[in-house]
């Protein structure tokens, strides 16, 4: 929860104006979902344009409402606790649950002014997505497209905290009475890769299990994006999944590696790129993306099935044995069974 913590905070400082939005049921059953709204407020002049002040605001209100409706969901969980109709909902960062089983519905956008200049105003809801029932909710374990929501709810709040420390650093306010170059860029850099993120979200959906549908449609949307962000982590990872399952391998890792490059820690790309490393006989170079990624994010239950099946690769059967284990005790024990019925593990 540190990480809604500290979005909570940068909300909570920069001052912020929250609507009113639907409340929870106060009773556990039956389920019903509703929408979520936040609305921003930000001051906007000179070297913020309104442009970016309207995107940059936007997002500051996507990730309020996600974490109003990551709220709503902490409450599911606390109630399928304490009933003994319902099993125990795993532990997850309920934000990232929010960003899958709620979709960005719409966004009202208008300016005001007041004696301290001029404001842009936003007002984003989520609403729930129509598969969204108990059932869902209650069964819903980490997938591949989970991992890339996850990945663009931690870049997009990174990018937030940067515009809230640059403001606040700035006592004066000379972004909004000054039109200073680097300044602008900084804010404009912002925008772009927050807009992109906005329109790549939107394509997520089409990968499911670490595949893509249309894969050559989508390389040309993502194309387009890095256009307008060339440097975003996330989008390079994009390209090189694409490329990946075009059997383009090399370029695959290429990319890989400039997202990686650009941001170290994304796990998403450090499991891709060690499968790609696999599928390149490179089963070695596997292993050191696979240990990082779990030292990130150690209750992933596919980075110990990926590690086990480098494993394999490279005849380690007591390591894939062990990482098999693993992943079947988060809930994934299809390759654990594959070695126990061949006599390699271990009940």
């Amino acid at each position: 929860m540190k990480m809604l913590q500290s979005l909570t905070a940068v909300l909570t400082t920069i001052g912020l104006c929250l609507c009113t939005y639907a409340p929870a049921l106060a009773t556990p059953e039956p389920l019903a979902p509703v929408p979520f709204s936040h609305t921003v407020k930000i001051n906007y002049g000179h070297s913020l344009t309104q442009q970016a002040a309207t995107v940059i605001a936007e997002a500051f209100a996507l990730h309020g409402a996600f974490i109003r409706a990551s709220r709503w969901i902490e409450y599911r969980q606390e109630t399928a606790l304490r009933s003994s109709k319902s099993p125990a909902l795993s532990v997850r960062e309920e934000a990232i649950v929010a960003t899958q089983l709620y979709k960005f519905h719409r966004s009202k956008i208008f300016r005001t002014k007041d004696i301290d200049g001029n404001y842009i105003n936003v007002e984003v809801t989520v609403s729930p997505i129509k598969q969204f029932d108990e059932k869902r909710l209650l069964a819903l374990k980490p997938t591949s497209c989970s991992a890339i929501h996850e990945a663009m709810f931690m870049a997009e709040e990174g990018y937030l905290q940067d515009f809230s420390a640059k403001v606040f650093g700035d006592k004066q306010k000379t972004y909004l009475l000054n039109l200073e170059s680097k300044t602008q860029f900084f804010f404009d850099n912002l925008a772009n890769r927050l807009r992109a993120l906005k329109a790549y979200r939107k394509l997520v959906p089409e990968y499911d299990q670490g595949l893509w549908k249309n894969p050559k449609q989508i390389l040309e949307k993502v194309n387009l994006l890095l256009r307008s962000a060339p440097n975003e982590p996330i989008l390079l990872h994009a390209k090189g999944s694409i490329l990946f399952q075009l059997k383009d391998t090399v370029e695959a890792i290429r990319y890989y590696n400039d997202a990686i490059d650009l941001e170290p820690d994304l796990t998403v790309a450090l499991h891709d790129r060690g499968t790609a490393y696999v599928r390149a006989n490179l089963a070695y170079m596997a292993i050191v993306d696979y240990d990082k990624a779990i030292l990130l994010s150690p209750d992933n239950p596919h980075l110990y099935i990926s590690h086990g099946s480098a494993d394999l690769v490279l005849k380690d059967y007591i390591s894939m044995c062990v990482n098999y284990r693993k992943g079947c005790e988060l809930g994934f024990c299809k390759e654990l069974n594959w070695g126990i019925a061949r006599g390699m593990c271990k009940r």
